[in-house]
């Protein structure tokens, strides 16, 4: 949880769900420590089968849903969202070519 509170991550998680429906995450439910504190258990659908995608699929992607790639890499941006961290690592590819983002920092501009 690194967005700095509950409302944040449960809006990004949003967001992510709206721009990446095909990896949405669901509210699983909430945890906490010692009575003091409450985290938000967020869960994703297992993508089987699938390897880290090359960053020019990645790229091509984002562009196919109307984003234009920004100076660095990994970085988009339209009108409504700005997109990072779109590298290899947190981009999933099946054996058929489809693409699924798993993990993505993404603020409203």
């Amino acid at each position: 949880m690194n967005t700095g509170s509950i409302l944040a991550l449960l809006d990004k998680a949003l967001m992510h769900n709206e721009l990446f429906p095909e990896t949405f995450y669901r509210l699983y439910g909430f945890t906490g420590f010692g009575g003091r504190s409450v985290y938000p258990i967020l869960q994703q659908d297992l993508v089987k089968e699938a390897e880290s995608a090359p960053q020019i699929a990645i790229d091509t992607f984002m562009a196919a849903l109307g984003f234009i790639k920004e100076e660095r890499t990994g970085s988009f941006s339209n009108n409504k969202y700005r997109v990072w961290d779109l590298l290899p690592r947190n981009v999933l590819r099946d054996k058929d070519g489809d693409l699924y983002v798993v993990d993505a920092e993404i603020k409203r501009v």
